[in-house]
This record gives C-alpha cells, structure tokens and sequence, in this order.
C-alpha cells in the first residue's frame, strides 16, 4: 500500500497532484530546487482547503490537516522513504530524464516512478532508470484537486504488478484510473484534440463562425463545450504544441489548416492573454447550418479516433468512454453516443 508519496515540481500542477494526495490522507514530500516555488505551491494547497472551507465542503480542522501533511523540501534525499515519486515537471524531455536520474537514486528499491507527462515516453523514461519494470505513467487531468480521471500509462516495461499499485493508489484518492498503453497522445488528447481539429479545418473550409459552430456542438451531443472556446480556455501556445506533435505522429488527420498558428502568431493566446478565437468571452449564438456542419465533423472526429484507439488496443471500449466523461465532461463518451443512436444533449 503507497502511504507516503514524493512530488517533484511544486508548480500549479505538482501542487494540485501534492493536495490530491494529501487529500486522500497520504503524506506528502513536496520537492523542488526552488524555494520560492515551494513557497507558492504550499500556498496554492492552501488556497484549495480555504475554498472549500467557505463553501462549506470541508472544516477548518480538516483543511489544516492536508496542508499539514504536505512537507515541502529542496532536498532529493528527503524521499528515501516514499512508496511513490510522481515527477510533475516540464514536458521536456531532457528535463524529465534528468529528474528521473536523481528519484531513481534517491528512491528507495521498490518504490515505484511515475511521470505525469501528458504525452512523452514512458518507454524512454524508464530505460534512464535501474528500475524500468516500476516506472508508470500517472496522468493527472487539470486542475488535478478536482479532475477525477487519471490516465494510468503502461509502458513496454511496466510490470503488471505496477500498474496494479498505481490504479489502487488513484482510486484511494476518490480517482477514476483509466489504463491506457502508451503511444504519442495517450488517449483523451488523442481523441479530444482529434474532434477539434476536424472542428477547425470544417469551420474554415466552409467559413462557419466560431461562435455558431460551438454552439452547434454543445446542442447536437455530450461535450459541454465547443471546439473554439476550448481552445481558447486550453490556450492556443499549448494546443499549438499538442497539435503539431499528435500530426507529426499521425499525419494529416491532426491537421488544422493552421487556424491555432494564426491566432498565436497575432500574440491570441486564448483566456490567458484575453484574447484567442474570441476576443474574451465567447458571445451568445444560435446554431445555425454551416454551425452543424462543423458539429458533425467534430463529434465524428472524436468517434473515429475513439475507434482507432480501441482496435491498436490503447485501451478497451468501456474505459475510452470512461475516459471522455471523466476526463473532459462529456455526458457520454463517443462510442456509448453512437451505440446510442447519437441523441442530443437533453434526449
């Protein structure tokens, strides 16, 4: 059983997966080389239980008690006895090889070593270690202190018994573990970034507006939001790099036709600059013709990716919907939306 767990990187998203865990009552070592980030990533643990403490989720005890179990630390040595290091780093490879270097050594033998990279090599990070056979991926979905999913990355040396550990440990935090076998993408971006890309290249093809389109997504199936204003909340520099990786690996169904380049190279980042394919928030619209089209293509993008998944074996059916619903609020996923007749949203 995990009791103690190390998290590398105290950045917004080591510090959520560090509250997670604490969360669920497991002792966390919060390490990072950068003591100003150690000082904002507690406060961000912090920040999460004073919310949920004037929403009345919580008690003050209660909140207190989670920031109490997360010890922040500049020292490698100080996970020596941790069950689990999860490095939440940069997505870059170099760097993640050279974190994975230093847990490596300062882990204890039978810990086992996650990455919770949302789409590089597990394969390749765990051929850096002496212990390839406990290295897993562990996925986290963003803001990781609500998300449910966790996506559960088996690479070509994860041992069985490993990725038993690593499922039980996600579901004693109130986690919903998805196994996927890894491959560029993992699985919800695959078939999520898959639906939007199709959104985009139908909208300019056919000169659909944004707004209309999203709307159009929204009425006509189980995905909560459309493809432009998603981007936008993504921000376009980060879908910009999912983009152009997932086409590098797959080719031209990943095309966009350039619409996240355009907006970037106009400085149209998306919500975090202001502005993206909408100049702030997306206005109010009504479907329209050209709108559906784009809805069709998108929902029948994800439906063809979420296939290709299932028969390359990435993950089995049940858990591809699974993934959608947990992952990014879909009402149903792809294939219960088509088995179902595809209804709308309210039917």
């Amino acid at each position: 059983m995990i009791k103690k767990i190390a998290v590398l990187g105290a950045g917004v998203m080591g510090s959520e997966i560090a509250q997670a865990a604490s969360a669920g009552g497991v002792d966390v070592v919060l390490l990072d080389s950068d003591p100003a980030a150690l000082e904002r990533g507690l406060a961000h643990v912090g920040k999460i239980g004073a919310r949920r403490v004037e929403r009345g989720r919580m008690s003050a005890d209660e909140a207190a008690a989670i920031l109490a179990r997360v010890r922040p630390t500049a020292d490698a040595a100080d996970v020596g006895d941790c069950d689990l290091a999860i490095e939440a780093v940069p997505e870059v490879m170099d760097i993640k090889r050279t974190v994975f270097g230093v847990l490596d050594k300062a882990l204890p033998a039978g810990a086992i070593l996650a990455s919770n990279t949302s789409g590089l090599s597990i394969s390749e990070l765990a051929a850096t270690t002496g212990r390839p056979d406990r290295v897993v991926g562990l996925h986290f979905f963003n803001p990781a202190s609500v998300m449910k999913l966790v996506e559960v990355i088996r690479g070509s040396s994860t041992s069985e018994a490993t990725l038993a550990e690593a499922e039980e440990f996600a579901k004693a935090l109130g986690k919903v573990p998805v196994r996927v076998r890894e491959c560029p993408g993992f699985l919800v971006n695959r078939i999520l970034v898959r639906a939007m890309v199709e959104a985009y290249r139908e909208a300019a093809s056919i000169g659909a507006g944004m707004a209309e389109a999203d709307r159009a997504v929204v009425d006509a199936g189980p995905a909560p939001m459309g493809a432009f204003a998603l981007g936008d909340l993504i921000g376009l520099d980060t879908m910009g790099h999912i983009q152009s990786d997932l086409q590098a690996a797959y080719g031209d169904r990943f095309d966009d036709a350039g619409q996240i380049a355009a907006q970037v190279d106009a400085g149209r980042l998306g919500s975090k600059s202001g502005a993206g394919f909408f100049d702030g928030k997306a206005p109010e619209a009504e479907a329209d013709d050209a709108g559906r089209a784009v809805a069709t293509r998108y929902y029948e993008g994800a439906l063809d990716e979420a296939r290709l998944c299932v028969a390359e074996e990435i993950a089995v059916a049940p858990d591809v919907d699974v993934a959608m619903r947990f992952g990014c609020g879909w009402r149903q996923g792809p294939l219960e939306w088509d088995a179902a007749g595809r209804p709308a949203k309210d039917a």
